[in-house]
């Protein structure tokens, strides 16, 4: 059933999963249909900086992108004024604005991405003699377009540049040195073919032009405005430069929305999708009609249309109602949530599996305001699918406290809310469930700390107890879920049919108490390990269903169900996790790192989440969890509900939705993360902060924790959001799965915005200026996020990405690399023949050179080398890609895709072989048993560069590393160490991989995998010889997606 009010045009959200372009539209009398067509149109848009009456150094605009503020700078001391509504700029003195901010959109084309349509800058004042810059874009290395007074008798200056091409003009007409003129320039792109045109303008009467370029100016957003300087070099300033005012207008593309009524008959596949019902002219609600389609030669799909509101039966869920506890009691309050607001309906997958297994679905909003308290506002957006009701809860700043939020610098901002509960009532106004913490309390209550107030132990550990109590706080942006039942499960055949199959033979893996490492700072008082981390923290095989307590869980000491338990249900391991449990209640993350740095294994730090894989592998709702028969399903579930509790489900203008949306190369940010600030070359309404970064950056005490405040928190107690905190690196939040294992979109929308942590980051998966991404982590979990958004997408929820969003960013991705590192001159088909340029080593020309040779590499400062573990998560995220079937679709989408995509397998492939067949027991780098010296700075400094000296085979790797007379050990400044660990899981699984999952064949792969069965093989038998204590000398790290592909992937 379609709802739709009177009065209003709504979508039918037809989507029809067909390749069949010719439909049969039947249409029932009384029911108006047309197709919504969206035309991007050239929009004009101008701002102005005016320095009339000014006495200050800022002068605000007003009509660009995003506000942009104007300032003088002035080295040694240059003199400037402020007279008669006239800036006064000296040698030395110059403007610089923030960030402007323009988004003139990306191409994967170097030649035209981020062309402007049309561009003027707008000079007012007064020039001296002389070559005055007198407004200037300039983004380093990449693009520039200035407006210049010429030091010949007056002429003006245009240049524009595009990498390290320039090109530049002289006006014709001249300017009158002395006295206040309008100085302008144009450039209007020639849309589709080479460069563009460039008019001057004084006075308003053309000076000159147009001159037809041969190239297009490239304008990033994160350029500025400088006047009587450029990019802060004021060697070319000059004395007495008069500023009045300055301009600057462009072209932008918005989109015009016209509707064509349609009538019975054919109709192309395009405008069925495009449908809407018009119903501007029915003043009331009317009973439901039927229309049909059917495609050529194929079934009559009828669709029921209501004109009026949408019927919530009694039983269901209806409505949700906040009651605040701040106060002590509850109070209700009045901005009531009634859940039947429709923004999307008959919402589907476009995966063709999906779409027939899952029921379409509808997305509905509150009927008015929301609550609001302090500044926060009490968000809920739901989902109802036949009998199926998901309530998301959400909180984020409002516009008052955060005026473009998502975006904008926190510091200062209050980010917890009130104590509340949520009460869920149906239309008779039944109660039928409250939304509170485990014993009944308010949520963020005052009765528990958000940050551990009590006692540690030698380890840092939180020592809860009845009267130490603590329960995670939210937070903005965190969210809660909330269902009327649990969501139906896929069948066991769609499940095996889309997800890895693995060889789960190894039950005793990660089962020593230091096999997983995690930390929550909230709980744990970072006494131990690298940057706070806790061993044993985390490890999901062992923690606790329900919450418990520290005693309590010293009661429990190796008491399992589990026949294997080497040190995993040790003190150790059980004090580690008292504050955690595996249950959903609201806001509990179980046990996985709100810091999700820094190195260390965490259950969720694979392709697929530890208990994931279990349950998917089987999708049989009877396989357990050892330690106490909890079936994995139940586990799954919990977990990756759980995902909603991370306060990254931010909402802007009002909706939890995709921040890339409608723009894949949106020109947003990431700052203040745990490797720096981040990008600071956009203005701030453009930056989405994390306000993280390290252990020293965060905390000034940690036993119990306190933050830096305000960089960190409003106050010292408060972490605004929790110590939470993403970065590319770590980016393996994957709840998407959720929704290939149960039939519910939610697990979907959760997934798309984690995704949205990684691109905020940096937006790419390979595709950057310096060729590392295609063999390191950050890349790995940004393909396996966009695999996993493309098999969940679709065309016409609010809350997820379509394919066609997918493909064009990740495309564009791909089509980037294959031009700057792949085809390049050079590139990794065109390898250099020296790798030092002005004396200096090429680390990107190295790992040019070194690829073909050697597999994967990876371009590290001064050397290249292999860093296993990282190039194993690609590996995996690969194959489930394969599996999954978007690697098919990155193929057919784009043969410069294809081409790189298949080079990259085929990198792995050479890897592969080098590491198992070649050399199979060669030393690692510098004692450290997950990376591999390829070239070492020395080696490369004692070639002078010069590739051909350098080792060219596996077999001179070894004879310049060594190889250990044993490939499970090496010898490492006398000491003999141990290989176990997760690269050489990931190794080991790897000929699986590429033959079952990305169908490699030939001798050498098979050769490659009986060396690695063999060798699992004589580790599983040395290790359930020792009974109990299985796990305790081999597979410490092993986690599930690190096991082996299964040879039948259904």
């Amino acid at each position: 059933m379609i709802y739709g009010d009177p009065g209003t045009i709504f979508s039918l959200g037809i989507y029809t999963n067909s390749s069949v372009d010719n439909f049969t539209l039947s249409i029932p009398s009384g029911l108006i249909l047309a197709r919504q067509t969206n035309t991007p149109t050239a929009q004009s848009f101008a701002g102005d900086f005016n320095f009339s009456g000014a006495t200050g150094v800022v002068s605000l605009s007003a009509g660009l992108a995003s506000p942009v503020s104007l300032s003088v700078l002035a080295n040694d001391g240059a003199p400037t004024s402020f007279a008669g509504g006239v800036l006064t700029l000296n040698f030395n003195s110059y403007l610089r604005s923030t960030p402007v901010g323009l988004d003139f959109g990306t191409t994967s084309d170097p030649g035209t991405t981020e062309t402007p349509r049309r561009l003027r800058f707008s000079f007012r004042g007064t020039t001296p003699a002389g070559s005055a810059i007198l407004m200037e874009m300039f983004a380093w290395n990449r693009g520039r377009m200035y407006l210049n007074g010429h030091w010949d008798s007056g002429r003006l200056e245009v240049g524009i540049m595009r990498g390290d091409q320039l090109q530049s003009f002289l006006s014709s007409g001249r300017r009158t040195v002395g006295t206040e003129q309008l100085l302008e320039v144009e450039y209007v792109d020639n849309i589709g073919g080479p460069g563009g045109a460039l008019t001057f303008y004084i006075d308003g009467q053309n000076a000159g032009g147009p001159f037809t370029t041969t190239i297009k100016p490239r304008i990033p957003a994160d350029v500025s405005i400088y006047v009587n300087a450029s990019l802060d070099n004021a060697s070319n300033s000059v004395n007495g430069l008069q500023v009045r005012e300055l301009m600057i207008s462009y072209d932008g593309l918005v989109n015009q929305v016209s509707y064509t009524p349609v009538s019975s008959g054919s109709i192309s596949r395009g405008d069925l999708e495009a449908l809407v019902v018009d119903a501007r002219s029915v003043t009331a609600p009317q009973p439901p009609m039927t229309l049909s389609y059917q495609a050529d030669g194929g079934t009559v799909t009828t669709l029921d249309v209501t004109i009026g509101p949408l019927t919530v039966p009694a039983g269901q869920a209806y409505k949700a109602v906040l009651f605040d506890w701040s106060g002590g009691s509850g109070v209700r309050h009045p901005n009531e949530l009634v859940m039947t607001r429709i923004v999307a309906q008959n919402c589907c997958f476009q995966d063709s599996k999906l779409y027939g297994a899952q029921s379409p679905w509808i997305e509905c909003l509150p009927q008015g305001p929301v609550p609001n308290i302090a500044g926060i506002n009490y968000y809920c957006e739901a989902v109802r699918t036949d009998d199926y009701v998901q309530f998301q809860f959400g909180y984020d700043w409002d516009t008052a406290t955060m005026p473009a939020n998502p975006f904008g610098d926190p510091s200062g901002k209050h980010s917890y809310m009130v104590p509340h509960k949520w009460l869920i009532y149906d239309s008779a106004n039944t109660l039928l469930a409250t939304i509170e913490t485990p014993d009944r309390k308010p949520l963020n209550g005052d009765d528990k700390p958000a940050l551990f107030s009590g006692s540690y132990d030698g380890r840092g550990c939180a020592i809860t107890s009845t009267t130490d109590k603590w329960y995670p706080h939210g937070t903005v942006r965190a969210g809660i879920i909330w269902r009327n039942h649990d969501p139906v499960q896929h069948d066991a055949t769609t499940i095996k049919a889309t997800v890895p199959l693995l060889d789960l033979t190894v039950p005793y893996g990660s089962h020593t108490d230091f096999s997983v490492n995690g930390f929550d700072l909230r709980i744990y008082a970072g006494g131990a390990g690298n940057d706070g981390q806790a061993n044993g923290f985390g490890n999901t095989r062992m923690m606790n269903w329900d919450q418990s307590d520290y005693a309590t869980m010293l009661t429990k000491v190796n008491v399992t169900s589990d026949p294997y338990k080497a040190s995993l249900y040790s003190a150790n391991s059980l004090t580690a996790n008292a504050a955690t449990w595996l249950r959903y209640t609201p806001f509990n993350v179980q046990g996985r790192s709100p810091v999700t740095g820094p190195g260390g294994l965490r259950d969720d730090r694979q392709i697929m989440p530890e208990m994931v894989v279990n349950f998917a592998n089987t999708a049989d709702i009877l396989r357990v969890r050892p330690h106490d028969r909890r079936p994995y399903r139940d586990i799954s579930l919990a977990v990756l509900t759980g995902y909603v509790s991370d306060p990254i489900h931010c909402f802007e203008q009002g909706r939890n939705v995709p921040l890339f949306k409608g723009n894949a190369r949106r020109p947003i940010v990431m700052r203040n993360h745990y490797y720096g600030q981040g990008n600071m070359n956009v203005p701030e309404t453009q930056a989405y902060y994390v306000q993280g970064g390290r252990l020293s950056d965060l905390a000034t005490n940690v036993s119990p924790l306190r933050v830096n405040a305000p960089y960190a928190g409003d106050t010292p107690t408060t972490p605004y959001f929790g110590t939470a905190q993403i970065d590319k690196s770590h980016a393996h939040q994957f709840p998407g799965w959720g929704s290939i294992l149960f039939k519910t979109p939610e697990f979907a929308f959760l997934g798309h915005k984690f995704w949205d942590q990684n691109r905020l980051y940096t937006n790419n998966v390979i595709g950057d200026d310096y060729a590392g991404l295609w063999s390191i982590r950050d890349g790995a979990w940004a393909f396996m996020h966009t695999a996993l958004a493309w098999k969940t997408a679709s065309a016409n929820s609010t809350r997820l990405y379509s394919r066609a969003e997918v493909m064009d960013f990740i495309v564009y991705d791909f089509e980037y690399f294959y031009n700057k590192h792949y085809a390049a001159t050079p590139g990794f088909l065109n390898p250099p023949t020296n790798v030092i340029v002005n004396g200096n080593i090429s680390d990107v020309l190295a790992c040019y050179a070194a690829a073909p040779l050697f597999g994967v590499c990876t371009p590290s400062g001064v050397e290249v080398n292999q860093q296993d573990f990282q190039i194993g998560y690609w590996l995996t995220a690969l194959a489930a890609a394969e599996k999954l079937g978007f690697n098919a679709a990155l193929r057919q989408a784009s043969a410069k895709a294809s081409a790189v995509l298949d080079w990259m397998i085929a990198m792995h492939r050479k890897r592969v072989i080098g590491r198992l067949v070649t050399v199979p027991n060669l030393n690692p780098s510098n004692g450290i048993p997950y990376v591999t010296m390829i070239w070492s700075q020395a080696q490369i400094l004692a070639a002078n560069g010069n590739v051909a000296a350098l080792p060219q085979t596996y077999a001179a790797l070894a004879a310049a590393a060594g190889q250990s007379t044993d490939w499970d050990t090496y010898v490492f400044e006398g000491q003999t160490l141990s290989r176990d660990g997760q690269a050489m899981d990931q190794l080991l699984a790897a000929p699986s991989m590429l033959r079952y999952m990305l169908n490699q064949t030939g001798s050498d792969i098979n050769a490659a995998q009986t060396t690695a069965t063999n060798r699992r093989n004589a580790k599983k038998a040395s290790e359930l010889a020792k009974g109990v204590d299985a796990g305790s000398g081999w597979f410490w790290y092993l986690q599930a997606s690190h096991n082996p592909a299964k040879s039948v992937q259904s």
